[in-house]
């Protein structure tokens, strides 16, 4: 028997899976916009940042806003999408000693 838990719960499942449906989709709809010559090396950071290991976060971020120095507007409309600032929250998280306070003891 389906509880309501269990409803609301795949409820929320859908919806996390339709709104990681949309930043993916949003990232290479913004990868489309780059220049021709950067355009793979972009895409391959982003592909990175979105299916890679926790430790490819950071060089594949770097990577990214090195490739986006002379565009300045590409690099804001990247800085706006949800899967950069994912990635700056988690390395923001990783280097910041006071977000372990409390955690564990």
């Amino acid at each position: 028997m389906t509880t309501f838990f269990h409803a609301w719960r795949r409820r929320q499942a859908t919806r996390q899976a339709a709104e990681w449906l949309e930043e993916r989709t949003a990232a290479r709809l913004a990868v489309a916009e780059v220049p021709a010559e950067i355009r793979d090396d972009v895409r391959r950071a982003v592909d990175t940042l979105i299916e890679g290991a926790d430790g490819d976060v950071a060089p594949a971020l770097k990577e990214l806003w090195d490739l986006l120095d002379d565009h300045p507007q590409l690099r804001e409309r990247f800085a706006r999408l949800q899967i950069i600032a994912d990635a700056v929250d988690f390395l923001k998280e990783r280097t910041d000693p006071s977000s372990t306070k409390g955690a564990g003891g």
